[in-house]
C-alpha cells in the first residue's frame, strides 16, 4: 500500500515497500487534475548520486506535466545495500584506487557490473588488498551494483499504483539519464516491462543485464557524446563501446542500416551532432543523436547544443511536432542568462521578441532593449524565446523559476 509523506502544490512524494525496502517516489500532477481523466506518464530515472527533487527541478516537471496532460513521475534509487561494496569503495578511495572525488550513492539495480579482472588491474601494485576487501566479489569474478535490488519490479509496482490512484493509462514511457539511462535499458529488456517507449540519455546496458537472444521491441530515442567522460563513449569502467550498443538495440528490434545527416550547427560551441535514423518498423524506431563534443551532461543545456533534448523527447513520446525546433535553423545567434531566469532576462542581442510554450501558444510578445526584457509575468516552465532583428531571427529555450 502507497502512502504520501509530503505533499506541494501538484505534486506528491510516494512510498511503497518492495522486497522489505521502503521505497519512493515523487509524482507531478497537471493542474486541475481531474482523476476521472486517464493520464500517459513520463518517468525519468536520475543519474548516479541523483535525487527525486533534484531531477523534478532540472526537467522542470510541473511545465512538462500540464504540457501533456500528463503524470510525471521521478522514482529514488537506494543507496548500495552491500557492505562489502560500501566498505571496499571507501578503503579504495583512501589509497588511491578510485579517486577520491569518486561517489557511489543512490545506484539503481541496472546490472552496472565491473569484473574482477578489470578491478585488480585498476589497483595496480594495490591488488593484493583485494580479496581481504571484497572477498565474495573477488570469488564470484564480479561486483556490481545494488544487484539484489530488483528495481524493475518497483517500476511496475509504481505503475500498478499509478494506474489505481491516478487513472494512469496504457502511455507509459521512461526516460533516464547516465545509470538511469541504465536502469531504462533494463527495464526495456525485461519480460515484464510495460513501457511503450523509452529516451536514454548518455547512459550504457549494463554488463549484468541479459540481453542474449533479446530486444528491447519498442522505440528508442538515444542520446550521447564522443566526449563524454564518465560514461565514455568508447568504453568504460562500467560499459562497453556506445555507437555498438545502439547499432546492437536497433538490429535486436529488426532494423536495418541507419540515415545519419547533420544536425544544423546554429551554436558557436565547438560542438556539433549527428542523427541515426534507423530503418525501422515505426513500432520499433530507434533514434540516434551523437555529438562529437559535449560534456556529460550538455544535453541537458539547451545553449550548448545543436539539439534540445527535452524538445526531442516531448516530440517523441507525444508524436507532436513541437514548436520552435524549426527555428534553431534561422540565421541569428544569440546569448542569453541567466538561465533559468526569475525575472529579467538578459541577451546579448535587441529586437522584437515573442515567448511561445512548447506547444507553439504564444505565452507573450515585446521587445528586447538595451540587452535586456522583463519576463517576471510568465509562470514558471519551459518556453521557447524567439529574437528577431535586422540580422535575422533565432531560437532558445529558457527555464523560468
Amino acid at each position: 500500500m502507497a502512502s504520501a509523506i509530503q505533499s506541494y502544490a501538484t505534486s506528491k512524494t510516494e512510498t511503497i515497500e518492495v522486497d522489505g525496502l521502503e521505497r519512493s517516489y515523487l509524482v507531478y500532477t497537471p493542474s486541475g487534475f481531474n482523476k476521472s481523466q486517464s493520464h500517459s506518464v513520463l518517468m525519468v530515472l536520475h543519474g548516479l548520486n541523483g535525487t527525486s527533487e533534484g531531477y523534478a527541478e532540472l526537467c522542470n516537471a510541473q511545465a512538462i506535466s500540464d504540457m501533456h496532460n500528463a503524470l510525471v513521475v521521478f522514482p529514488q534509487a537506494v543507496e548500495e545495500q552491500s557492505s562489502e561494496i560500501k566498505s571496499a569503495l571507501t578503503t579504495m578511495k583512501k589509497f588511491g584506487i578510485l579517486p577520491a572525488e569518486m561517489d557511489i550513492k543512490y545506484p539503481w539495480g541496472a546490472g552496472a557490473r565491473i569484473s574482477a579482472e578489470t578491478m585488480t588491474e585498476m589497483a595496480g601494485t594495490m591488488s593484493s588488498l583485494l580479496p581481504a576487501l571484497m572477498p565474495t566479489v573477488m570469488e564470484k569474478g564480479y561486483g556490481e551494483l545494488n544487484e539484489t535490488v530488483d528495481d524493475v519490479k518497483f517500476i511496475n509496482l509504481i505503475y500498478e499504483n499509478l494506474q489505481t490512484s491516478y487513472n494512469a493509462n496504457d502511455s507509459f514511457f521512461v526516460a533516464g539519464a547516465s545509470m538511469g539511462g541504465a536502469m531504462a535499458y533494463k527495464y526495456a529488456y525485461a519480460e515484464s516491462s510495460k513501457a511503450m517507449k523509452i529516451c536514454i540519455l548518455n547512459g550504457f546496458v549494463g554488463a549484468g543485464v541479459d540481453t542474449v537472444g533479446k530486444a528491447i521491441n519498442i522505440p528508442a530515442l538515444i542520446f550521447h557524446s564522443k566526449a563524454d567522460a564518465v560514461v565514455k563513449y568508447e568504453g568504460g569502467m562500467f560499459n562497453g563501446p556506445i555507437l555498438p550498443t545502439v547499432n546492437t538495440v536497433a538490429a535486436q528490434n529488426g532494423c536495418g542500416a541507419a540515415e545519419k545527416k547533420a544536425v544544423a550547427n546554429v551554436k558557436d560551441d565547438g560542438n556539433t551532432v549527428e542523427e541515426y535514423d534507423f530503418a525501422c518498423d515505426e513500432a520499433k524506431k530507434v533514434v540516434y543523436f551523437e555529438s562529437d563534443n559535449a560534456a556529460h551532461t550538455d544535453f541537458l543545456n539547451a545553449q550548448t547544443n545543436d539539439v534540445d533534448f527535452f524538445v526531442e523527447m516531448s516530440k517523441f513520446f507525444y508524436n507532436k511536432n513541437v514548436t520552435g525546433c524549426e527555428d534553431y535553423l534561422a540565421e541569428l545567434h544569440f546569448s542569453v542568462y541567466p538561465n533559468p531566469v526569475e525575472n529579467e532576462l538578459y541577451s546579448s542581442e535587441d529586437g522584437s521578441c515573442v515567448v511561445k510554450d512548447l506547444t507553439g501558444r504564444t505565452i507573450l510578445s515585446g521587445e528586447v532593449k538595451d540587452g535586456k526584457v522583463n519576463l517576471s509575468s510568465l509562470s514558471s516552465g519551459i518556453y521557447l524565446f524567439t529574437l528577431e532583428n535586422e540580422e535575422g531571427a533565432g531560437t532558445v529555450r529558457i527555464v523560468k523559476k
